[in-house]
């Protein structure tokens, strides 16, 4: 099947100036939470990394639970901790070389699947193109043959400089990031794993702009949240190389998106400043430091389990009594709305900040 060329393109990017200026002004703000933030946002950044990944993986039918996602550093789904992986090392990639190539996209596609013996994993050949023709829905991507050409295409316009001279840099990032998304859909390089791996395109577009302080911003939930519609203005694009309209829609994604993250935060911030609060009640400042370093990792990691506290904390006060430090676990549990997960006999979760990560439907 014959598609279009990246550079048959059409839209009239002046019409999106208010909907970017709109955009922008919420990076600002999003940015300006980030900073000022009263704790260090690194951690509530990677959580909600961890989840972009699981909404990500959901977008395609792939589900994840939140013990895999929260209660260690690494996930133990091989899928979501390889599409941090992945998200991670093509953004270094970029800094390293601020441009667009194939073998960037064979390279992302291939860490998606490290270390994984599954069958889908197998057939999916990691960092290789499609050697096969399929059909999407009622749209048939291009022969094989073509994939690498189309991909090298897209590749060039996202790197050139030229096109849109003249026009402001985050206007002109913003726009290729919507096309370039459907674009890469559109020509379904993969035999699996094309979602995901156009979802890290998307966000390298934007790494690439600096339009936000974090290295990592997220659209896969704004993408559950109107999903049918994501697919209805996808389907519009199968055969017409107008993308005036799926534009606008992706813009309007993204302030989803941002405007999402900017509660999830201002929730956070909210529960920290309770919390630390709380914290300054314990009159004894042994037992105060004590309970200050359960809660650091508590909310770092908000489902875990006593030996992880244990063996993070505990040897800070070796003098102290394990009695003692059960007591004051159990005080800490009771203070913070700290409950075992259901079907769990090991695991603990903080649920006032599961709930904030794990994301309500704003």
């Amino acid at each position: 099947m014959k598609l279009y060329s990246i550079w048959d393109v059409t839209f009239d990017i002046k019409q999106y100036a208010y909907q970017v200026e709109k955009i922008v002004k919420t990076f600002r703000q999003y940015n300006s939470y980030v900073q000022n933030a009263p704790f260090d946002t690194q951690f509530l950044s990677m959580q909600l990394l961890k989840y972009e990944a699981r909404h990500s993986n959901m977008i395609e039918g792939i589900d994840t639970n939140d013990i895999e996602i929260l209660a260690a550093d690494t996930p133990n789904s091989k899928r979501v901790s390889n599409y941090v992986s992945a998200l991670k090392r093509g953004h270094e990639a970029l800094r390293n070389n601020p441009k667009f190539s194939a073998d960037l996209v064979r390279a992302i596609h291939n860490e998606l699947f490290q270390n994984m013996m599954s069958v889908d994993a197998i057939n999916a050949n990691p960092g290789n193109f499609r050697v096969k023709y399929v059909k999407i829905a009622n749209h048939y991507p291009p022969d094989p043959v073509d994939v690498e050409n189309y991909i090298t295409e897209l590749c060039d316009w996202l790197n050139d400089e030229e096109k849109f001279h003249g026009y402001d840099r985050t206007l002109v990032a913003l726009v290729k990031s919507a096309v370039a998304h459907a674009f890469f859909e559109k020509v379904h390089p993969f035999t699996d794993g094309n979602g995901r791996t156009g979802r890290i395109i998307f966000n390298l577009v934007l790494n690439k702009y600096a339009l936000t302080e974090e290295p990592y911003f997220y659209i896969s939930k704004a993408i559950l949240h109107d999903q049918f519609e994501y697919y209805q203005q996808l389907a519009k694009l199968d055969k017409s190389s107008n993308f005036q309209t799926w534009i606008a829609f992706f813009l309007g994604l993204i302030q989803y998106q941002l405007e999402s993250n900017i509660k999830t935060i201002r929730e956070a911030i909210e529960l920290f400043t309770v919390c630390k609060n709380k914290l300054f009640t314990e009159f004894d400042a042994k037992r105060r430091e004590v309970k200050r370093k359960m809660f650091q990792y508590i909310g770092r990691y908000p489902i875990f389990t006593f030996s992880r506290i244990y063996f993070t904390v505990k040897p800070d006060v070796p003098d102290m009594p394990d009695p003692e430090f059960v007591k004051i676990f159990d005080e800490v549990l009771n203070e913070f709305d700290i409950r075992k997960v259901k079907d769990s006999d090991v695991h603990f979760e903080f649920k006032p900040l599961v709930d904030i990560i794990v994301g309500k439907d704003w």
